[in-house]
């Protein structure tokens, strides 16, 4: 009799044990399916949607910064040269003179060599990672964009038709872009037969950090 109920009661321990780990298992499932939304993400995302769908337009976009037009590639080779290689991101880096500023150009696969589609600023450490240095003490936009200005500085040159992104405590994004049929006056989309422009410009305490401007890969 002992010897029954011990096997009786390892048997509907084995079932509890089953049901269990059927139970955690689904639960897993349902998490993994159905992942929480990452808040800043989604944030800025309405953000982005919401200019989209206003009537505000973005007519004056900057196309240039320190000589180096966007989709051309005849300026950025007179400014950087042609032996220069593009990264496995497909970007080329270089310092400003003083090495405290750092320029990345993105060209998009598929294109010719120093045909720029973004164009990246951002403060550097001044670590010596190797890149080459341009004779820019700092790299300045055709509409005068630099690293230092406010965010009012900004908003005079290029307009209230931005996305305010918001992060943390003291920082914001500025976030501007063109997208068809709202290309009547710049037509920068229908001439360089890209699909989306973008400038984006990262402050922190009310100073431009980082900022970058092109076209989107189509």
């Amino acid at each position: 009799m002992r010897n029954i109920l011990i096997v009786i009661l390892t048997f509907m321990l084995l079932i509890n044990c089953n049901r269990s780990e059927k139970q955690t298992v689904g639960k897993n499932e349902r998490v993994e399916l159905v992942p929480e939304p990452d808040k800043t993400e989604r944030s800025k995302y309405e953000a982005i949607e919401k200019l989209k769908n206003s009537n505000c337009i973005f007519s004056e976009p900057d196309t240039s910064l320190s000589g180096i037009i966007l989709r051309n590639s005849e300026s950025a080779t007179k400014i950087v040269g042609s032996e220069n290689s593009i990264d496995k991101l497909d970007n080329y880096r270089f310092y400003s003179t003083l090495k405290n500023e750092i320029l990345t150009l993105t060209q998009h696969p598929g294109d010719s060599k120093n045909q720029i589609s973004i164009i990246k600023v951002e403060r550097s450490d001044r670590k010596n990672d190797g890149f080459k240095e341009l004779n820019f003490d700092t790299f300045k936009t055709e509409k005068g964009i630099k690293l230092g200005l406010t965010k009012k500085q900004i908003i005079e040159k290029l307009g209230n038709c931005y996305a305010p992104i918001d992060s943390t405590k003291g920082y914001i994004e500025l976030y501007y872009v063109i997208e068809q049929p709202k290309d009547s006056k710049s037509k920068i989309l229908e001439n360089n037969k890209m699909p989306v422009y973008f400038a984006s410009y990262k402050l922190w305490n009310d100073r431009l950090e980082k900022f970058e401007f092109g076209f989107e890969y189509p």
